[in-house]
């Protein structure tokens, strides 16, 4: 198992951002610094979401590149796709390069070669 590295950060926060982590700690029974850990954690996780969201519809990125780069499967990059109206675009193409990425990924290599041709 690998060790997770952490580093710290300093950053000024105004008094009431304080106030409120306190008070929101509290709901959550964590610490201060565990909230914010969280806190940073999650929100991180969005702002992944909606870059990949935006390259996706600007066609920069196929879905599963999308999904790739926003660190989770297809399914939850769709559902983050449909929780903000971008409709689908989808190709045949596009449809055949995420399929077999995936078959690839999962060691179907005989599979994703018969998709490619």
């Amino acid at each position: 198992m690998e060790a997770i590295r952490v580093k710290k950060l300093s950053i000024p926060v105004e008094a009431a951002v304080l106030q409120a982590l306190d008070e929101v700690s509290g709901y959550y029974a964590l610490s201060r610094p565990r909230l914010v850990q969280k806190l940073l954690s999650e929100g991180l996780h969005m702002a992944r979401l909606d870059h990949a969201a935006g390259l996706y519809t600007r066609r920069e990125v196929t879905l599963e590149r999308a999904a790739e780069l926003a660190g989770v499967c297809i399914y939850e990059m769709l559902a983050h796709l449909r929780e903000r109206d971008v409709p689908a675009q989808r190709r045949a193409g596009d449809i055949r390069t995420d399929a077999a990425a995936m078959l690839i990924r999962n060691g179907r290599l005989d599979i994703a070669a018969r998709l490619a041709e």
